[in-house]
């Protein structure tokens, strides 16, 4: 439970980081592949852990109603 709770704040925070970096290096980044590539990946495994997350949270809640 305390996983989720902690990619609760990690993957709005490396969402933030994507867009800071796309804003920062603008056009760049179309130049620059790694930089690129490693701004998908970041974003990508965001979402990732989001849904991980998210579906943690569904089963615990499932599992032990809030009452």
């Amino acid at each position: 439970m305390e996983w989720k709770e902690h990619v609760g704040w990690l993957s709005p925070t490396s969402a933030t980081v994507v867009a800071f970096i796309v804003v920062y290096y603008g056009a760049a980044l179309a130049r620059n592949d790694r930089l690129r590539r490693t701004a998908m990946t970041l974003f990508i495994l965001a979402f990732a852990l989001a849904a991980v997350a998210g579906v943690f949270g569904a089963l615990i809640t499932r599992a032990a109603p809030v009452r």
